[in-house]
């Protein structure tokens, strides 16, 4: 083979780096949900003001919440959801709280991420719903830093299967969350969440946003009309999956609860969830590979992690638990961010099985979870299901990937 000249050489690396300067700039393509309902969103501010907001420095302020609902719609054509329009300042924060988790070993520009604000969902602004069906509701939690569209990807294709999901702005634990009055609340700094309060009250504090959640579904005369709130789930990933199940111990109507990567509440551990539990998390070996790659996950937080999650599970009433460690994944494999940073990988972020089969894996294990344990109590959905599949009632088939359960 014969020298490469050095113009060559030149224009193959321009090439390449327009390549890779397309890809890091140009506006995110998400896959399309493979259900059969086609996906509309709408938002909602909600305020809840028998409820004084415990984070706040002003005695006065009441508990408001930023929320966004995904719903089954029949409309083929609309305007497309922007996955996250304030891109720039929420990521302000967000990288903020990574330098600190990983002791500055991982700095990201926040101006990658400015994408993110001219990238559009499959989902239909303000699309009508499908008429004549109520589904069951998904409340969904992103952890510490996140923000409501983090799991864009699971929500659209659990909306696409026939379920009204709510993603959820938390303030104070959201990277940034605009209230009705135009407001901005940022997150709180990392280890800084329980300052002023004991965890147990902050926990149970987010976790009432679950239940207010419902509630006030219930009471929207749009929403009403295509969800029901008599059998709900919730999930969540990281503190969202701790939210999450406090919310399962204490609100009646939840009757499924998936936990991703989450270390449990201290009752949670001791005594499980009256209701079906599903734990997502990875091996111990891929918590330690992350943190040797990008720090973080010392080994109290991963002890404290899968500890917690395996003792919830033991807990469950036979039929009722599982929990699921998925080989070659990190925590960021849990939401959307692999996808639309695929450069993750390089910097350590992202573990080796890679985003399309996290994701895969993923959608496969929480709409099987959520169709078992949702549906049952709702015949008219569930022949609607059923039917998608190719036939009436028949039951969703398991996940076909490997996991190893524990």
């Amino acid at each position: 083979m014969g020298r490469v000249s050095s113009k060559t050489w030149i224009v193959g690396a321009g090439i390449a780096a327009s390549v890779m300067g397309a890809a890091l700039f140009r506006p995110v393509r998400f896959p399309r949900p493979a259900g059969r309902f086609r996906v509309g969103t709408t938002t909602r501010q909600w305020s809840d003001r028998t409820r004084p907001e415990i984070l706040s420095t002003d005695p006065s302020d009441a508990r408001e919440l930023a929320v966004q609902v995904w719903y089954p719609t029949g409309a083929n054509r609309g305007t497309r959801s922007i996955y996250l329009a304030d891109a720039p300042d929420v990521f302000e924060s967000l990288l903020q709280a990574l330098r600190e988790v990983t002791g500055g070993r991982t700095s990201l520009p926040a101006f990658l991420f400015r994408k993110l604000a001219r990238s559009r969902t499959n989902a239909l602004v303000d699309a009508p719903a499908v008429r004549g069906m109520r589904f069951p509701v998904i409340v969904a939690l992103s952890g510490f830093g996140g923000f409501r569209t983090a799991n864009t990807i699971l929500i659209e294709a659990l909306a696409s299967h026939g379920h009204v999901v709510v993603g959820i702005d938390q303030p104070y634990v959201s990277a940034r969350t605009r209230l009705a009055d135009g407001r901005v609340i940022r997150m709180k700094r990392r280890g800084h969440l329980y300052d002023e309060h004991a965890e147990d009250d902050v926990v149970g504090h987010l976790a009432a946003d679950v239940s207010f959640v419902l509630d006030a579904m219930a009471g929207d005369p749009l929403l009403a009309r295509t969800s029901t709130t008599v059998r709900t789930g919730v999930m969540g990933v990281s503190l969202g999956g701790t939210i999450a199940a406090a919310a399962a111990r204490t609100d009646p109507r939840i009757a499924a609860c998936l936990m991703m990567d989450a270390a449990m509440p201290a009752g949670v551990a001791a005594h499980g969830v009256p209701c079906a539990a599903l734990g997502l998390t990875r091996p111990i070996d891929d918590m330690r590979r992350e943190r040797r790659h990008a720090g973080g996950w010392p080994e109290d937080v991963i002890e404290n992690t899968l500890g917690s999650m395996a003792a919830a599970l033991s807990h469950q009433t036979p039929g009722t638990g599982q929990l699921i460690s998925i080989p070659g994944m990190f925590h960021i494999d849990f939401t959307d961010a692999p996808h639309w940073f695929p450069w993750a990988r390089w910097v350590g972020l992202s573990g080796r099985i890679g985003a399309r089969r996290a994701h895969q894996i993923i959608a496969q294990e929480a709409q099987h979870f959520f169709n078992h344990a949702l549906n049952r109590s709702n015949p008219a959905h569930r022949q609607e299901v059923g039917a998608s599949r190719g036939g009436a009632n028949r039951p969703t088939p398991a996940p076909s990937h490997r996991a190893t359960s524990v």
